[in-house]
């Protein structure tokens, strides 16, 4: 018996909870054009019934309410003069009243991904971490994809090495790739955002250089150098015979100075 009268009373404070909420009439759902510019079009809300005395409305966003927004009206309304991908989301209606919680009425405005931000190139030494990302603005989140190509065709990254990392939240996706590999690492890779809507991709490039890369400066200068002692060493080896060809003669001058000497000595005497 006291379990029936349990169940009696439960089910009539749900009752007296459905009358005491709102009546919103709210717009349908929009889906934006994938291709071109949607029209402007305004988004609706209008409080036929409350069994409390009404206070005012707001609009919000993805959780977020909306600059500017609050009236005192029943009816309410919300306009986008452009549409874009980054309009998409969850648009809420919400009325707050005197002695009962706030009333909302929710509308959807999808769109499919588009891929506003990404790392078009990085550059990395073997052994280093890489990281490449993309975002997007659109409606619902989309489900994320890395890819890398190989043989002609992107294909799903393979991570039986353990060292690709994803991390995708909402509209945001990173790939990290630590302990880079020259040989395997480097080439083309792609992020996939898919929704219910539509799909949209982007292509990154990752180049991997050597160890020795930090060093091709220092090598080129030693180079340089090397090559230039090799130059002046060259110079002074033919340089040498030269100077002993031009000390020979001068070297048979002198003697016969000394000969024209000694023989106008004896000459004197």
């Amino acid at each position: 018996m006291s379990f029936s009268l349990a169940v009696l009373g439960a089910l009539m404070l749900q009752s007296v909870s459905a009358q005491n909420e709102p009546s919103i009439i709210a717009s349908e759902q929009t889906t934006l054009p994938m291709e071109g510019h949607s029209p402007p079009f305004t988004l609706q809300c209008n409080l036929t019934s409350a069994h409390s005395t009404h206070l005012e409305s707001y609009w919000m966003k993805n959780g977020e309410e909306i600059e500017d927004t609050r009236s005192l009206n029943s009816y309410t309304e919300y306009r986008l003069n452009k549409p874009r991908g980054d309009d998409a989301g969850m648009y809420m209606c919400v009325y707050t009243f005197q002695n009962y919680p706030p009333g909302n009425a929710t509308i959807e405005v999808k769109a499919a991904p588009e891929i506003t931000g990404h790392k078009r190139s990085e550059n990395k030494n073997e052994g280093q971490q890489a990281v490449l990302y993309c975002k997007s603005v659109g409606y619902p989140h989309p489900s994320w994809t890395w890819r890398k190509l190989e043989n002609g065709a992107f294909r799903e990254i393979d991570n039986s090495s353990g060292r690709f990392f994803i991390n995708s939240r909402d509209n945001y996706t990173e790939l990290n790739i630590i302990n880079l590999d020259i040989n395997l690492d480097p080439g083309e890779y792609q992020c996939n955002a898919t929704n219910s809507i539509g799909s949209r991709d982007e292509k990154s490039v990752l180049r991997v250089r050597s160890h020795l890369a930090p060093l091709w400066p220092l090598l080129g200068v030693l180079a340089e150098i090397i090559i230039l002692i090799i130059i002046i060493v060259v110079y002074e080896k033919r340089k040498k015979p030269e100077d002993s060809q031009d000390a020979g003669p001068m070297k048979t001058n002198s003697t016969n100075n000394h000969k024209d000497k000694n023989l106008r000595q004896r000459n004197t005497n």
